[in-house]
Formats: structure tokens, sequence, C-alpha cells
């Protein structure tokens, strides 16, 4: 009897560059985007690894990445991957999502899974476990944005706290030390590092943000959250569990000249609308009746 031949796929290795640096840009949220992306090219091909330029700000999260073997400082002749999605072709449409710009950009066939990443575990802070002042149910907000074109007002967060408060809800705000504090939120303005902020939302029922740092690890870590959105899409940086409220554009004169690669000197200016800004146009009560559906 003559033996049956079984056929054999021929596994593809891609070569690897040992050469590649990356000098990380953009915020925190970017950074967990961007390992995520290295997490899917470790999975895909163990061997490729990619050396990161030393950056205070990036460096505790990026720390013990299994696609990063070394973090220092670049010679004259290196090589570098261009990890700026926002300056890709395709951003400017809004069309595609940012994960999928970041993954092209390493050369990944999109579209892939987007899953964020996080090497080693989150920071536990028992001193602030012990000073919070836990209720049965803990929100924690993140009002604000490194684009103040990307906030509301404060007085449209403290409305929402005090409805918070007075559904017996504690009310924990997260941020930086310049930080406007919401009238009624227990502060943990500037005490918290990213990785120490990733454990406190998963102690927490769930999250409401502006686009943020806040709205991704709270995806990360797999943390219902309600997302408030201005010049920028939840199409292109939002992730479908969340709960999305997108400010109305209708009226805005500005919105093609808002925030984008063309306009990246308004980044971090104030909107010029003042009262009218869009965010600030947002029915308080579409927002709470968001987070009373959490409740």
């Amino acid at each position: 009897m003559a033996k049956t031949i079984k056929k054999t796929k021929t596994k593809i290795v891609k070569p690897v560059d040992e050469d590649l640096w990356i000098n990380p840009t953009g915020g925190y949220g970017d950074i967990l985007m961007l390992s995520g992306v290295l997490k899917i090219i470790h999975d895909r091909n163990p061997n490729q690894k990619y050396k990161l330029v030393r950056r205070t700000k990036y460096t505790n999260l990026l720390k013990g990445h299994p696609a990063i073997s070394e973090i220092g400082y670049p010679p004259k002749d290196a090589k570098f991957i261009n990890t700026n999605y926002w300056n890709a072709e395709n951003y400017e449409s809004c069309k595609y999502r940012a994960f999928q710009l970041l993954a092209e950009s390493f050369g990944l066939k999109t579209p892939v899974k987007e899953k964020l990443f996080l090497s080693g575990e989150p920071e536990d802070d028992p001193l602030l476990d012990k000073i919070i002042p836990w209720k049965k149910k803990n929100v924690l907000i993140a009002p604000t944005s490194d684009s103040p074109r990307k906030m509301m007002h404060p007085m449209a967060w403290h409305n929402i706290v005090e409805r918070l408060t007075a559904e017996g809800v504690l009310v924990i705000q997260a941020g930086k030390m310049m930080d406007i504090h919401i009238k009624g939120a227990y502060s943990l303005l500037n005490l918290t590092s990213p990785r120490q902020l990733i454990s406190l939302i998963k102690k927490c029922n769930f999250v409401v943000s502006s686009d943020n740092f806040i709205m991704h690890a709270a995806r990360l870590v797999e943390k219902p959250a309600i997302v408030i959105w201005g010049p920028t899409k939840s199409g292109v940086y939002g992730y479908e569990e969340h709960i999305h409220i997108q400010a109305p554009l209708d009226h805005c004169s500005l919105k093609n000249e808002c925030l984008g690669p063309r306009f990246s000197q308004n980044y971090a200016t104030m909107c010029p609308l003042g009262p009218e800004h869009c965010m600030n146009k947002i029915p308080l009560d579409l927002i709470f009746n968001s987070i009373l559906t959490l409740l």
C-alpha cells in the first residue's frame, strides 16, 4: 500500500533587525498603544527586538517589555522606526484608527487585534489604599488632558461630582499637580505614578474621562468607562466596549482647523470660542444618564 505523504506548510520567518531604535513620543495613552503593537510583533516573532531611547516619562511603562532588548542612548548612526502615527497620510481623514496606523508603521499587515499591553504588574500603593475612604461604589474621574481643547469646563465636572455624591458614590480625581481640583472629588492629583494609577482604576467600578491616558488605561484593565469627546474622535482612539459621548460640532466654524497634523500649534492652546467650545455644549443630563447605567 502506498504511503500518504502529508504536506506541511513552511513557516515564513521575517528577518530580524536588531539595530532598530524607538524614540517614544506622545502621551501615556500612546505608549500603551505602542506597547500593545510591540507585543503583537513579539508574539509573532520572538527574536525581533528593539532598542528604546531612555526617556524619563516613558521608561517606567515600557520597562521589562519582551520586545525591548535595551533602554539607553542611541549612537549617531542609529536607525529609528517612526512612531508618529499622527503624521501618517491616512490619519487626517479620521477614517483610520490610531492603533492600526501605529501597527502599520512597524510593517504589520492590518487590521490587527487591538490589545493594549503592560509588562509586569501595576504598582499597588498600600498607603493610598488605607487613606482612601472607599465606599460601596467608587468612580474615578479624569477631567483633564494635555490639550485644553479636549476638556470640559470645570463647573460641568463639579455638577457631575455633586450628582454622584448625592447617589452615595465616592468620586476620586486623578491628574497632575497643576490640574484644577473638582470640588467634592477626593483628590489624588500628582500622587500616583502611571502604574499606580492603573492599579487604582482596577479597584474602582468605572471611570469617567476625557480623551486621555485614563481612557486607554481603563481598556487595558477591562474596566467600564464613559469617555467625553470634543475635537478628537472616538472612532480613531476610542474602544467599542466604552460609552462614548461626542460633543456637537455643527456650530463650530473652526472644526476643520482645530487639532491634527497641520494644526499642532493649537494643541496646547484654549479653544478661541470660549463658552461656545464644543465640549461645553454637551448636555450634562446626557452624561449623567450614561453614568446611571453603570451605577
